[in-house]
């Protein structure tokens, strides 16, 4: 096992050698025999470890209602940005006017434009209709029988 590997499956799973892989635990062994280098790896990872399971302090409830009221004060203290300002940047508001009655006359065009594009919806004739309303034989439209 090279020290690259031993760092990397160090990071993988940890200072505790029962979390290890048995087949690398022999490698991981034979490599730090070797070098002093991954022997002080281990160590300050094992000491990270140690760091990571000392319970946390209790926090007091007063202390946490303070954080939350300057938190809240400070919040109702600076100015909220608009969405205009949200998706179009900081602009002049007759920038952000303009920008905006052309969005609109966009709009407006493309739907005139569709509306006289748009093909009319062939009908059948009223006959037609009648007749597999009132038909008791399941038809397909094109006229055959199942």
């Amino acid at each position: 096992m090279t020290d690259e590997d031993f760092l990397r499956h160090l990071d993988d799973y940890g200072a505790s050698p029962e979390r290890w892989p048995p087949e690398l635990r022999a490698a991981a062994d034979a490599a730090l025999a070797r070098s002093p280098a991954l022997r002080a790896a281990l160590e300050d990872a094992q000491s990270f470890d140690r760091l990571l399971a000392i319970p946390a302090p209790p926090v007091a409830d007063a202390r946490v209602e303070r954080l939350l009221a300057a938190v809240g004060k400070a919040a109702r203290g600076m100015p909220q940005d608009s969405i205009a300002v949200l998706l179009l940047g900081r602009m002049p508001p007759r920038t952000v006017a303009g920008f905006c009655v052309a969005l609109l006359m966009l709009g407006w065009l493309t739907g005139q434009l569709a509306s006289q594009l748009a093909a009319p919806v062939p009908t059948a004739p009223r006959s037609q209709e009648l007749a597999l309303l009132s038909d008791e034989v399941v038809t397909l439209f094109d006229g055959d029988s199942r």
